[in-house]
């Protein structure tokens, strides 16, 4: 009982009616009465308690997902998952720490059995994280690679002698030709199938942009789809006779230098349908970083509504961030990431307490304290969680290890990351990252790791 922080009394001479007075209907056995009456002991006693997190992820039968500091002494456990719905919603302005956190919850989902995590990153702040977890990273826009020879190209057209993977081509070439201003009528479509079908009989390394160009009768739609062939713009991503994506359970795709080109739309759309593939069951990780362009692009924002409806039963979240939650407020599929991610993660902003950003707050469900509490909370170190099983300040208290991997995101950090990696290939980069960053010590001790789950185990269930 003292072990609980109760100050407790050994009775000597008055046992026998201590005894008597702990059974029902002895009220006046024991003589001995407390210093208060019932009442004010009732004001004194805590009747409640911080909420702290739930004590497992209920849904993979395993530990939360990471655990968080607070200003008291209880830690906070965060779990993404409320039931099986693990979507969820993180909303801050740039610079408050989004991107620590996209890092250290990739990090942190590979304690799952099985798991894999897909990213869209951009400015390379999940990079050294992803080169240390031993997976791929896709430089696609060729923005910090400084030129086309490491970054990616994509085959889009090279399985269409299925069937159903035609079908989809051909709606990501309405798609494109929509874009680029083009009338897309019945003998358009027509036009585009029976070209696809012709090319489905050519070798593999013919299904190109280029090969499907040379097959279409029609000038308006070779010309909408120049841009997209070798020669254009964009035909380095698009256009190429061979891909190759890495089958590591973490793969990382780059995205700047890719924004705000023409190109973006379609080179994701293929991506998500590539990843699609590779939703088996296994717990797996979608991170969508400055996911404004998502919602800016109808064709993005109807996948992004379909992936928050449906990734649920392949055993899939999806983790979405972007800077301001005016992005979603003004979105057609608002209600629909309102609904689907149960889970928020909110960062602080100064501006919160301004009656414009006010009103959106309040909107998305956050009362006038907890817009009080993000407009006070630091930058760069508090995050705010919110969902129904209840809300928490907390801190991720990241050690020099975890911010060496989830904090490097400058320019700086690129080139170094790129040397080091340069050096000692992906098997190798941890140690060396480590060394590079004056963490010799942690480096050591990864030979000696014994509490490491194999990933490739196939009997293995989450």
């Amino acid at each position: 009982i003292q072990g609980r922080d109760f100050t407790a009394m050994p009775e000597t001479i008055n046992a026998v009616d201590a005894w008597l007075g702990s059974l029902p209907g002895h009220v006046y056995a024991n003589f001995r009465q407390p210093p208060i009456n019932t009442l004010n002991l009732a004001h004194m006693i805590p009747l409640s308690a911080v909420w702290a997190g739930p004590e497992r992820d209920e849904h993979f039968a395993a530990p939360p997902l990471l655990f968080g500091k607070t200003e008291g002494s209880t830690p906070f456990r965060l779990s993404i998952h409320v039931g099986d719905v693990g979507h969820t919603l993180i909303v801050g302005p740039t610079g408050a720490g989004k991107s620590v956190l996209l890092a250290l919850m990739a990090l942190q989902f590979r304690r799952y059995r099985q798991s894999q995590v897909f990213a869209f990153d951009f400015g390379g702040s999940i990079r050294a994280a992803a080169l240390a977890m031993r997976g791929d990273w896709h430089d696609l826009g060729g923005g910090l690679t400084e030129g086309s020879d490491d970054s990616v190209s994509l085959q889009p057209l090279a399985r269409i002698d299925d069937v159903a993977e035609r079908a989809w081509a051909s709606d990501w070439l309405v798609a494109i030709l929509m874009r680029e201003s083009v009338a897309v009528t019945p003998e358009v479509k027509e036009h585009l199938w029976s070209a696809l079908f012709s090319l489905a009989s050519a070798p593999i390394t013919e299904r190109t942009l280029t090969g499907l160009s040379v097959l279409l009768q029609s000038n308006d739609l070779k010309q909408a789809l120049r841009p997209y062939c070798v020669g254009g713009p964009y035909g380095r991503l698009l256009d190429a006779e061979a891909e190759h994506l890495g089958e590591a359970n973490v793969q990382v795709f780059e995205t700047e230098g890719l924004i705000g080109t023409g190109a973006a739309a379609a080179v994701l759309a293929y991506l998500f349908h590539r990843i699609e593939d590779r939703l088996d069951g296994r717990p797996t990780l979608l991170i969508v970083d400055e996911g404004w362009l998502a919602l800016d692009d109808e064709g993005f924002a109807g996948q992004l509504r379909e992936w928050l409806k449906t990734l649920r039963k392949k055993n899939a979240s999806v983790i979405f961030a972007t800077q301001s939650l005016s992005d979603i407020d003004g979105s057609a599929i608002a209600p629909a990431i309102i609904e689907s991610c149960q889970t928020r993660i909110l960062l602080p902003n100064e501006r919160a307490i301004e009656p414009q950003i006010t009103a959106i707050y309040r909107r998305f469900g956050l009362n006038d304290r907890q817009i009080e509490i993000l407009a006070r909370a630091m930058p760069k170190r508090d995050y705010y969680c919110q969902s129904r099983r209840g809300n928490r300040l907390f801190e991720l208290g990241l050690s020099d290890v975890a911010l060496a991997l989830c904090a490097a995101s400058s320019k700086q950090h690129q080139a170094l990351i790129a040397e080091v990696h340069a050096r000692s290939g992906t098997d190798g980069f941890l140690v060396e990252w480590l060394a590079e960053n004056r963490l010799a010590w942690a480096a050591d001790l990864i030979a000696d790791l014994t509490n490491v789950t194999p990933q490739t185990d196939p009997e293995a269930r989450p």
